[in-house]
């Protein structure tokens, strides 16, 4: 399959420095994204397509167009600690991030801190968002699972916010809509369905279970025990079947079209007949294809696997130096391979303070703050020309009114043509000559020529006598 023919691409960050591009279908590199040091797991996301971003288990978050495989020194996205994790929205307008066991939310069009909460006791160590981008599902070393509103945490940021009363009890609106305590230990994997109807939570950790909750009523539905640790989680896109990486290697699977009767269930190694084994490691990334029947995972072994999942056959083995960290599988980005790149978001450098500003004071962008000023000359032109326009009309104005003035005051000709330039008007200004010179002519007849006009008055008067009498005389004959 060539490269043209590639739907899927998976991108792979090891313990080298910096991520590459993989086409899982035929194994071949696409591209390097270079960088100093390693990203350090669950470090590691995409913005939107346009971008990728990813922390070293320091305080900047690094970023790379998607095109380009050095590092963008335009933006400084630098975090006020150590930073143990961190996601993108499906959207690209915000970036979570995990500083110990706080919880920063970072706004990517303005670099703006919205708020910083914290409700885990020990270190945040993943962090996933829903499909729509209205949920934050966070999980850490005390494997508390917290649910968090978007909507509450963007608008809690301020003091002035009111509090909320429930049945006499009063309520933080920062706090999280759900806060999960069965797990006793590390949280290990966290995924959230896409589900419209239902969406569903899937959770593991060290303690060696996974559990399932609902995200509309927060109640556990099913919690399932295993006899090995697991270290991954992913389901498919319509949620039949859920693949559990562990730290021996196997993956398994756990059909979700027929649970138990049970709430808790347990399943030992004898029980589980469906199993990838391939890895002699733990697996620490695990994806399922757009169509479900390919299942791709990541190893500490330092490799990427390639599943057939009916068959539950190895398709292809990609041998790498280091081992697997972070792994995304994602349809191939549209501007992979542009020469230039034309993002769909507004990425800023992040400020070093949280700014106080005006509750009632909304952001607003558009599709040309994506590009530089300078590029921008197309409504330099249109305003310059408007300008010189009315710089025209402006000086025809002035001597339309001096031709006036001059008209009115009955000056000169020889000053007035050299005051004013007549072929610099237009037709309008020809139409007010025309009526000067009338004007001129009409005042040298009434100065010169008096005496003919009495003249021709006494011409009238005579010619009226005459055919007086003429009339006298047709009387006369009749």
């Amino acid at each position: 399959m060539t490269s043209s023919e590639t739907l899927e691409v998976a991108f792979v960050s090891d313990g080298t420095s910096g991520a590459t591009v993989w086409d899982i279908n035929n194994g071949t590199m696409l591209r390097t994204y270079r960088h100093t040091g390693s990203i350090g797991q669950n470090c590691m996301s995409l913005l939107a397509n346009d971008y990728l971003i990813g922390a070293d288990k320091g305080p900047l978050i690094q970023t790379w167009p998607i095109n380009s495989q050095e590092r963008s020194h335009q933006v400084r996205m630098l975090c006020g600690g150590k930073i143990n994790s961190l996601a993108a929205s499906p959207d690209g307008l915000y970036i979570a991030v995990a500083i110990s066991e706080k919880l920063q939310v970072w706004m990517a069009c303005s670099g703006r801190l919205l708020t910083t909460v914290s409700r885990h006791f020990q270190p945040i160590t993943i962090i996933k968002w829903s499909p729509d981008g209205s949920y934050l599902v966070t999980g850490g070393e005390d494997g508390l699972v917290c649910v968090w509103s978007l909507a509450k945490l963007v608008n809690t940021s301020r003091s002035s916010m009111p509090q909320i009363f429930f049945s006499g009890d009063q309520t933080d609106q920062s706090a999280p809509n759900y806060i999960f305590s069965d797990h006793s230990v590390r949280i290990t994997g966290i995924y959230i369905g896409n589900c419209t109807r239902c969406i569903r939570i899937f959770t593991t950790s060290v303690d060696k279970t996974c559990k399932i909750y609902d995200l509309s009523t927060g109640i556990m539905l099913l919690s399932i025990a295993f006899d090995i640790i697991p270290s991954s989680l992913t389901v498919d896109s319509v949620e039949t079947a859920a693949y559990i990486g562990t730290t021996a290697g196997p993956i398994r699977s756990f059909d979700l079209t027929s649970p138990p009767r049970t709430r808790e269930c347990y399943i030992s190694d004898k029980e589980s007949g469906i199993k990838f084994i391939g890895h002699t490691k733990a697996v620490t990334a695990l994806s399922v294809s757009l169509f479900g029947d390919t299942l791709v995972s990541g190893s500490t072994d330092c490799t990427i696997r390639t599943w057939h999942v009916a068959s539950r056959q190895c398709l292809r083995t990609i041998q790498l130096k280091e081992p697997v960290m972070n792994m995304i599988l994602t349809l191939i980005p549209r501007q992979l391979n542009a020469n230039e790149l034309e993002p769909s978001i507004i990425l800023r450098s992040f400020k070093k303070t949280e700014e106080l500003e005006n509750d009632n004071v909304v952001e607003a962008y558009c599709y040309n703050d994506l590009f530089e000023e300078e590029y921008d000359t197309l409504g330099y032109k249109e305003d310059a020309s408007m300008h010189e326009d009315l710089e025209k009309i402006k000086t025809i104005n002035a001597k339309m009114y001096e031709f006036a003035l001059h008209s009115i005051l009955k000056e000169s000709e020889p000053n007035l043509k050299e005051d004013i330039d007549i072929s610099s008007f237009s037709m309008v200004d020809l139409e007010f000559d025309g009526e000067k010179n009338e004007l001129s002519n009409d005042d040298e007849t009434t100065e010169h020529s008096t005496t003919p006009k009495k003249k021709k008055r006494g011409r009238r008067k005579s010619k009226k006598n005459v055919d007086d009498a003429n009339i006298s005389n047709i009387y006369k004959y009749s």
